[in-house]
């Protein structure tokens, strides 16, 4: 099992099902709870609720409701979400220097899909560190 000290939730936002299922499974030796959500709107409520928790967002760019680029925006903007939350996006469409411009300093970066395990995993591990 990989196991990081640090207490933290992930989070992982995505419409498609599929994509959730397979990043959820990716992570099943994570020695965390991992929680999963279909759009930004269920990402910014899940945000909200756990207030005092720190969580990594595995996010999607593409969702109904509220896209993941809104997410972004709103936990840039809002300095509590900031310090407690790293976010990973994951997308289908990555232009991976572009994206990460201008996304934040919560943006970890930008993984283009499918993920790969091993870098996913070492990007949770370096959130985790962020968060501690």
């Amino acid at each position: 099992m990989t196991n990081i000290e640090n207490p933290y939730a992930i989070l992982i936002a995505d419409d498609d099902e599929i994509n959730r299922v397979i990043l959820k499974h990716m992570l099943k030796y994570v020695s965390v709870e991992i929680s999963c959500v279909s759009d930004g709107e269920e990402a910014m409520a899940f945000l909200n609720e756990s207030a005092s928790r720190k969580v990594i967002l595995l996010l999607d760019l593409n969702m109904p409701n509220m896209d993941g680029n809104e997410v972004i925006a709103r936990v840039n903007m809002d300095s509590t979400l900031k310090s407690r939350v790293k976010i990973i996006v994951i997308t289908a469409n990555l232009l991976s220097a572009y994206l990460k411009i201008g996304m934040g300093d919560s943006v970890l970066d930008c993984l283009e899909k499918p993920v790969n395990k091993e870098e996913l995993i070492n990007l949770i591990k370096l959130g985790a560190t962020q968060l501690n």
